[in-house]
């Protein structure tokens, strides 16, 4: 199949075109011409006002709800929520129930991509059941293509197992993922510990409960290197999960300036909101790690444009109505996030003047992943979005697709609209 984009302005930092405005023929799945003019027959032809064209987006951080939570979210919901969003890449936290802990577990989610356009790339449990107890068969995970290993979606809280799954999983090519929090100080906790848990009485969740966390995983991580006899692996790296706090980022930076093999993400939700959104009790806004501070929500961002985060996540957290629509204090954690990824990052970066806005949610977390991620250029594959920037409009409840409707961004007001999300020879979304 043929086809054919007109006008189109390359929003994509990795390619030659970029921010040039060119006409670009797709033949069987790949970029056969890309000139200021093209004038060839196609069997699609997409031409309208104002497009652009984006690269994929690669997401780190999704919530698996699969199997046993099918009535929050399925392999349908989940895969048109992807396309939608243009993201074509999806790693699945090990949050099923059962846990997919077994080789054939991880590779049944693997082969889903075969099925669905979308690529699923599932993380390992470091322990059986996401128990802290018992390993869980590390290598065999390994070899039946896991690369990426965590505790479930938190932080593995014993010292012991943690450190040992530091010396075992450094010998190999993969991350460590920690969402980081210290659960003695978090328990029972329901947003930022500050003015607003105060006024709202509230029990808070410290900053200290994340940096804690990071400070302990950091010390391990540097004595299990300082004891490693040259054995570990050039592409072992320890990640950190949506970071909140300034004092979060400023040990992540120092720790990269030790030569650390460390990185870290954001969920775009943290780099919009402060603690001030819950004065409502908005249980839509729940979601952990809490809003903080308008002074950690300055350093978040400073801590993107250093480099010190190396990537925007969703943190995509589907729940079913009756989990949210309680009082705030029963009210479950978190919020979807797949469909508004690349509008609300674009959004922020837009405000906030953000060179090469991509790189943050398509070429980093692609290196980090694992994922070949290469600009738009003549001979290379169909994979990315066509949006169309214009006039103004509200997410809406009917905008969601996902089975859950759980999103922070309900009311939010975008100005981009995507049209189109391809990959390969298909049209996997249009809107």
């Amino acid at each position: 199949m043929r086809i054919l984009l007109k006008s189109v302005l390359v929003q994509d930092s990795q390619s030659d075109y970029y921010n040039q405005r060119v006409d670009m023929l797709a033949e069987k799945g790949r970029w056969v011409r890309i000139a200021p003019s093209i004038d060839e027959k196609a069997d699609v032809l997409i031409d309208q006002p104002g497009l652009s064209w984006a690269p994929s987006l690669v997401d780190l951080r999704v919530h698996h709800t699969l199997p046993g939570g099918e009535f929050k979210e399925d392999w349908n919901s989940l895969t048109s929520a992807a396309k939608k969003g243009g993201v074509l890449d999806v790693v699945l936290l090990p949050t099923g129930n059962p846990v997919p802990q077994q080789p054939e577990a991880i590779q049944l989610i693997q082969s889903k991509s075969e099925n669905f356009g979308v690529h699923f790339h599932p993380m390992a449990p470091l322990s059986i059941d996401n128990k802290g107890e018992n390993f869980s068969d590390l290598f065999d995970l390994h070899r039946a293509g896991a690369t990426w290993f965590s505790h479930g979606a938190g932080s593995l809280q014993q010292v012991d197992l943690f450190t040992k799954s530091l010396q075992y999983l450094q010998t190999l090519p993969v991350t460590l993922v920690s969402r980081p929090d210290t659960e003695a100080l978090s328990l029972y906790g329901q947003i930022h510990e500050g003015l607003q848990s105060t006024l709202l009485g509230l029990k808070g969740i410290p900053v200290l409960s994340e940096t804690l966390s990071i400070k302990r995983d950091l010390d391990l991580l540097a004595y299990v290197m300082d004891n490693s006899f040259g054995h570990r692996h050039a592409n072992f790296r320890l990640h950190f999960s949506c970071l909140s706090s300034r004092t979060s980022v400023d040990l992540i930076r120092e720790a990269k300036k030790n030569g650390l093999p460390v990185s870290a993400d954001v969920a775009i939700h943290s780099l919009v909101f402060t603690e001030e959104a819950i004065s409502e009790f908005d249980t839509m806004k729940k979601v952990n790690p809490p809003f903080r501070s308008e002074d950690d929500l300055a350093g978040l961002w400073e801590g993107m444009e250093d480099g010190t985060i190396d990537a925007v996540v969703s943190d995509h957290c589907p729940h079913e109505q009756e989990a949210k629509e309680v009082e705030f204090d029963h009210a479950d954690f978190g919020t979807i996030g797949l469909e508004t990824l690349f509008l609300m990052w674009k959004k922020q970066a837009e405000l906030r003047n953000v060179p090469h806005w991509d790189r943050l949610v398509s070429e980093n977390p692609a290196r980090l992943a694992g994922i070949q991620s290469v600009g738009l250029a003549e001979g290379g594959i169909v994979k990315g979005i066509v949006y169309q920037s214009g006039e103004a409009y509200a997410y809406q409840l009917a905008d969601i697709v996902s089975k859950s409707k759980n999103s922070v961004f309900l009311g939010e007001v975008f100005t981009d609209r995507i049209l189109h999300v391809l990959h390969g020879e298909n049209i996997l979304y249009s809107y």
